[in-house]
């Protein structure tokens, strides 16, 4: 008995670094990320992943959230808004200096993003190990059984889950999703969709991506789609997922870089996400290690 505890015991991830990008200039923005930063503070240590944690704040007037970051975290806050993905590019780059420990994979965390748990991410990582052909695995809420309930072509049907509904298709191939159990691997299945973002992805990928991104004037997500599957054509999907999000577009009341009106978002102070470039201009960043009191 002892030793079937042992076995179905989730240790956590080994080689993955976290990183939340936060931005709070209003007050929507400022309570969701208070709440996930919460949610972080209590997940981060559980996982074992107290020293594989990084904050970049994007110059928030509203500074809130960072009074919950767990002890061992890194806080990076920049001196001015630089947008979404130039914080990635920016820890990206510095993570050797950052750090004393190198990784494999990023797992990107949005402020509005809640999790149930981060140990499960162990899973993940042995899957990328093992699967050359896909660059991450997607982790928001899923279910590849009942996957009619997530595709935001039939949100008219009863049960419809409009907080995680996505295209059931591949963006750059115009491909029909399909999913494979992958053997051995509890919740783990194989799929033609493209990577996202906010999920365990591989680092050598977003370093070559993200190399390729600076060289554009302007890029959208489909070009990130894109550029990482040139290597890794394909993804992994972990059913049920880890997290939810809390702004969608059913909650207008929440400014959303994805979302809300590009006006709007440039009177408060913010970028948009979906269309971008990366910021080569001067900018300085505050960087600190939380300790315990």
């Amino acid at each position: 008995m002892a030793g079937t505890l042992l076995t179905n015991t989730i240790t956590g991830p080994v080689s993955t670094l976290v990183l939340l990008v936060t931005c709070s200039r209003d007050e929507s923005r400022r309570d969701l990320a208070v709440t996930v930063t919460k949610n972080l503070a209590k997940l981060i240590p559980q996982a074992g992943l107290d020293k594989s944690f990084v904050i970049f704040d994007n110059a928030s007037t509203l500074q809130d959230h960072l009074a919950y970051v767990p002890t061992g975290a890194i806080v990076c806050w920049a001196d001015r808004n630089i947008g979404y993905w130039s914080a990635i590019k920016w820890v990206l780059e510095k993570r050797s200096t950052l750090f004393d420990r190198r990784f494999k994979y990023l797992y990107i965390v949005e402020s509005d993003h809640y999790h149930r748990d981060l140990a499960l991410l162990a899973e993940c990582e042995a899957f990328l190990d093992a699967e050359p052909r896909a660059s991450g695995v997607r982790t928001q809420e899923f279910s590849v059984r009942w996957r009619w309930r997530y595709n935001k072509r039939l949100r008219g049907l009863p049960f419809y889950n409009s907080r995680s509904a996505v295209q059931m298709h591949n963006a750059v191939t115009g491909e029909p999703a399909w999913f494979r159990k992958v053997p051995q691997r509890t919740h783990i299945y194989l799929s033609n969709l493209h990577t996202r973002l906010p999920e365990l992805n591989r680092l050598a990928a977003l370093d070559r991506t993200f190399e390729q991104l600076s060289a554009m004037t302007k890029f959208t997500e489909t070009d990130y789609f894109r550029l990482m599957m040139e290597d890794h054509p394909l993804v992994g999907v972990y059913d049920g997922g880890l997290y939810y999000p809390l702004s969608t577009p059913l909650t207008p009341q929440i400014i959303s870089g994805s979302f809300s009106k590009v006006e709007k978002l440039r009177s408060i102070g913010y970028e948009t996400t979906r269309t971008d470039r990366i910021d080569t201009t001067p900018f300085n960043v505050a960087v600190t290690r939380v300790q315990k009191e």
